[in-house]
């Protein structure tokens, strides 16, 4: 599997924190503790001895195991590539970041209150499930083989179905897992895709308008932002037939669901052949629709 910028470093600094908590450290015990990296860097309850902000940040690359570091790091793969090829690489590791910075935000609310115990929180499970929330966002309909489940199940309803599960466990487990964390990560995750696509709305709007009235509908021509900060010409109206306009808009909206099946199909073969595989027409087509969704194209 062919990995994207943001998801190969993540990955990477994981895998090193991770041999250096439980390989290295052991080898220099401090004060008597051979866990102290670990310790140093987990996030630990607000109030309680050894609680420091940048904890925020560390107690995502730390893991409580192989099998938890595993299992996080192969969905990072999963979803994260598709991801960052969608919003770009600057904005994911900003949206990886602030998922896992909320999911532990979201975990010591349900602590403060009461639902929980208090205890020292570590893993990138947070993150990963914002970013698993985003997958579902883009990609809503792409089918994904889960065991057991002996049949492929949409993203959308995967996702939906884990954010159930966990606010179940999470009410009634004492597993020591962090569910309410990854119920953080889902909720801040799709917090932030809310506002990525109301400001993406407002751009649009910003670039032009159209208003309607009876029989006709008004376009404002496109023209340069310095030319309109600088008074140098009015805005030119033109006026467009509605049979003209609605003929336009179903030529629009038909070739955006034929470039929808088109990536789907695409994202499929990745899934199933990997990206390496790919033509070069369907590698610029999948780099043509991030440069789109970014606001570049």
């Amino acid at each position: 599997m062919r990995m994207t910028p943001a998801v190969k470093v993540i990955l990477i600094i994981n895998v090193v924190l991770y041999v250096m908590a439980y390989w290295l450290t052991p080898m220099v015990p401090l004060d008597g503790h051979t866990d102290w990296f670990l310790n140093f860097n987990a996030l630990h309850p607000i109030g309680g001895e050894g609680f420091a902000v940048y904890q925020y940040i560390t107690y995502m690359f730390m893991h409580g195991g192989w099998w938890h570091l595993f299992f996080n790091m192969w969905s990072l793969m999963i979803f994260g590539n598709a991801v960052e090829q969608q919003v770009g690489t600057k904005r994911f590791y900003l949206y990886y970041i602030l998922c896992g910075i909320g999911a532990a935000l979201v975990n010591q609310l349900i602590t403060w209150v009461g639902l929980i115990n208090p205890a020292q929180l570590v893993g990138a499970s947070g993150a990963i499930y914002g970013v698993m929330a985003a997958a579902a966002f883009f990609f809503p309909n792409a089918k994904l083989f889960i065991i057991p489940i002996p049949f492929p199940i949409k993203l959308k309803y995967l996702v939906g179905f884990y954010t159930v599960v966990e606010m179940y466990l999470g009410i009634t487990s004492i597993d020591g897992v962090a569910h309410f964390a990854h119920l953080g990560g889902i909720l801040v995750g799709a917090i932030i895709l809310f506002i990525w696509r109301m400001q993406e709305k407002q751009r649009a709007q910003n670039s032009g308008y159209r208003s309607s009235t009876s029989g006709s509908h008004y376009q404002k021509d496109e023209s340069s932002w310095k030319d309109w900060l600088g008074g140098k010409r009015k805005p030119k109206m033109r006026v467009t037939n509605v049979r003209e306009m609605n003929f336009q808009d179903h030529q629009y909206n038909e070739q955006k669901r034929q470039d929808n099946e088109e990536i789907d199909r695409i994202l499929d073969k990745i899934r199933k052949n990997g990206y390496q595989n790919l033509s070069e027409a369907e590698k610029a087509t999948l780099f043509n629709a991030s440069k789109k969704m970014r606001g570049e194209g």
